[in-house]
């Protein structure tokens, strides 16, 4: 059944060192003679098919199994460590020749023997027998350990090497349908032949669970793949040759996500760095990918600007304003409102006092304006405690009746009361014309296209304040919200970009004073997670410290991607440690993937695609923008 000029592996076991299959998986070990004959496909990671037979009445019948590898180590020809073994250059030497005789001597030759992790076994149904090319396999546990007969190979890429034979392309179960993530590769480069690439589609659409999990350490390619993936999201076709409509959201801590708006900027596009990078960019499927297509898939194209305390924006961001103008994307300031809040105890933590009573006061003026339909602003909540205060019959009384519910409170309560809406004027009720607005200032996010919202000129505190309201009003709105995706025809889901997830879900409360606020975000956050998929709206989660991660968020993303770094931080991103080491020795682009309901249960390596994305480093970025804006 398999050729002779086919290199392969032989089962190495013997009496004492049987393959088993239990409760601990099935493994089998196998040694190859001549490892350095092997170009590709021989390394920890790669996948592996082995030939077998078993007997069904009075024949056998072929089927192979599908495996990885996890294991590498050479040996010595000359002490074996299985009893059976004996000196054998290949299947044709005789192991009674001398050994002088051997060509190139025993000295030269390093047999190795590889580690197989046995996945499941493949076997050609009935009506595919006589075939030479098998569409679908019936696929079972692994129910037997591989005989003393079978042969381990590395398999063909697309076209079987045997009749009937399994391709990487059926064992890895790529799909056809997707948006594409990259190029398969078990070593520092995809497989391809000539024009020929193995490119792995994520078929998003057809998913249940698309949370999406990124871990990537500074210079690991990680915010270009995000860029890419939102690229990919609205480029994504529907069986009729129409575009989905999917609303993308990305949220920019670093300033690097908003060069998308600005693709024309001198020098700002990827180019290949790799020679198979470029050849790929040529080939029919890709060469239509331009900078400029990118920009137009990606529109309608919108920048959200938080505005902060002081109230001006920054040198980058203005500068980003007036450019984004220029071009006629629309640009949106907004604030943070206090009447978005439940009640200003949410936010307690930032009131800098000690009081709970003052908390209490606080929370009651709310409650009375919400229920007269009066919007909550630190002003009408100043005025009203002010009014009490400066009322005769209080003058001079150390307590102080509240007149909403009857209840008496320190005199002190209230000054504390006043100075924590001091401090709570830093955050909220600063930008006007968001408080002059009926609607929340997110409700932003119900527009179509590509929306940026720029949060690198926020400090912490500030920033988790916003992505806590984020969170919120995604999960207010969670059923309603991709309305406006579906109507004319159209399909499509609204995905959520947050970089630096550790700081919106932290494995800690990390400066966050108040431990209640570091619970409702886990909560809004796993809330959000459970019930916001069933609604159409995914989560794209990236970081590069996954140690400060809470560990609900490997937990609700099944779509996991480990970029280049250091095998600590890799093991809580589920990654085991013989793979964690490669991870650590990634170039840029490479990563591991693991989505167990695109037909990806075990790691993947693939390898980007240099798709002509607008990226350089921010410091280079926000020089030139600024400089721009000068001439505008």
């Amino acid at each position: 059944m398999i050729k002779k000029q086919r290199i392969y592996a032989k089962p190495y076991d013997d009496i004492n060192s049987p393959f088993t299959v239990d409760e601990r998986g099935a493994f089998a070990e196998f040694i190859i003679q001549k490892p350095e004959e092997i170009n590709e496909g021989l390394s920890l990671g790669a996948t592996v098919l082995t030939f077998d037979l078993k007997r069904e009445g009075k024949k056998f019948k072929p089927f192979w199994i599908a495996g990885r590898i996890v294991g590498l180590k050479a040996i010595s020809p000359f002490n074996p460590d299985r009893e059976s073994m004996l000196y054998q250059e290949d299947e044709t030497t005789s192991p009674y020749v001398v050994l002088e005789q051997i060509p190139g001597g025993p000295h030269h030759h390093q047999p190795m023997v590889v580690k197989v992790a046995l996945d499941y076994e493949m076997e050609i149904p009935k009506e595919f027998e006589n075939d030479n090319i098998v569409s679908n396999y019936y696929i079972s546990p692994i129910q037997r350990p591989p005989s003393s007969f079978s042969k381990m190979f590395v398999p063909e890429v697309r076209d079987s090497f045997e009749k009937g034979e399994p391709t990487l392309d059926k064992i890895l179960n790529i799909k056809r349908d997707g948006l594409v993530l990259g190029a398969v590769g078990s070593g520092n480069v995809p497989f391809h032949r000539g024009e020929n690439f193995l490119v792995y589609k994520w078929d998003v659409q057809d998913l249940e669970n698309k949370h999406m999990f990124i871990v990537g350490e500074s210079g690991s390619g990680k915010t270009v793949f995000l860029k890419n993936l939102a690229f990919e999201l609205r480029n994504l076709k529907r069986s009729n040759g129409k575009f989905y409509n999917n609303r993308v959201i990305m949220l920019d801590v670093q300033g690097d996500i908003a060069q998308l708006l600005l693709p024309e900027i001198d020098k700002i596009t990827l180019t290949p760095r790799i020679s198979w990078q470029g050849d790929a960019n040529e080939l029919e499927t890709r060469s239509f990918i331009t900078s400029d297509y990118i920009h137009e898939r990606l529109k309608p194209l919108r920048l959200i600007i938080p505005i902060s305390e002081s109230k001006n924006l920054s040198k980058n961001a203005s500068a980003l304003k007036i450019l984004c103008e220029k071009k006629g994307i629309e640009v949106e300031e907004i604030g943070l409102r206090l009447q978005d809040l439940d009640k200003p105890s949410d936010v307690e933590y930032l009131m800098r006092i000690s009081s709970q009573q003052a908390v209490l006061i606080l929370d009651q003026f709310a409650e009375h304006f919400k229920s007269e339909q009066i919007p909550v602003t630190i002003e009408k909540l100043r005025n009203s405690i002010t009014k009490v205060l400066n009322d005769p019959k209080n003058r001079g009384k150390a307590t102080i009746k509240n007149k909403i519910t009857g209840t008496e409170y320190l005199r002190s309560s209230f000054g504390a009361a006043q100075r924590a809406l001091d401090a709570l004027g830093k955050y909220f009720d600063y930008d006007i014309k968001s408080n002059t607005h009926s609607k929340n200032p997110l409700e932003l996010f119900r527009e179509e296209g590509t929306s940026i919202f720029y949060l690198a000129d926020l400090n912490h505190e500030e920033r988790i304040m916003w992505e806590m309201q984020i969170l919120k009003w995604f999960n207010q709105n969670n059923d309603t919200l991709n309305e406006k995706l579906n109507k004319n025809g159209n399909e499509g889901e609204t995905f959520v970009f947050f970089d630096e997830a550790h700081q919106i879900i932290p494995q800690r409360p990390m400066g966050i004073a108040n431990k209640d606020v570091f619970d409702r975000l886990r909560s809004n956050f796993e809330r959000l997670s459970r019930e916001g998929r069933k609604f159409g709206i995914n989560l794209i989660l990236s970081t590069q410290s996954p140690k400060d991660l809470h560990e609900i968020v490997p937990d609700q993303c099944p779509n996991k991607v480990v970029m280049k770094i250091n095998p600590r931080n890799a093991a809580y991103a589920h990654l085991s440690p013989e793979l964690a080491m490669i991870a650590s020795r990634f170039n840029y682009g490479q990563f591991w993937f693991q989505s167990p309901f695109n037909g990806t249960p075990n790691w993947l390596r693939i390898h980007s695609f240099a798709t002509p994305i607008p990226h350089i480093s921010v410091k280079k970025f926000f020089p030139k923008i600024r400089e721009l804006s000068k001439k505008s």
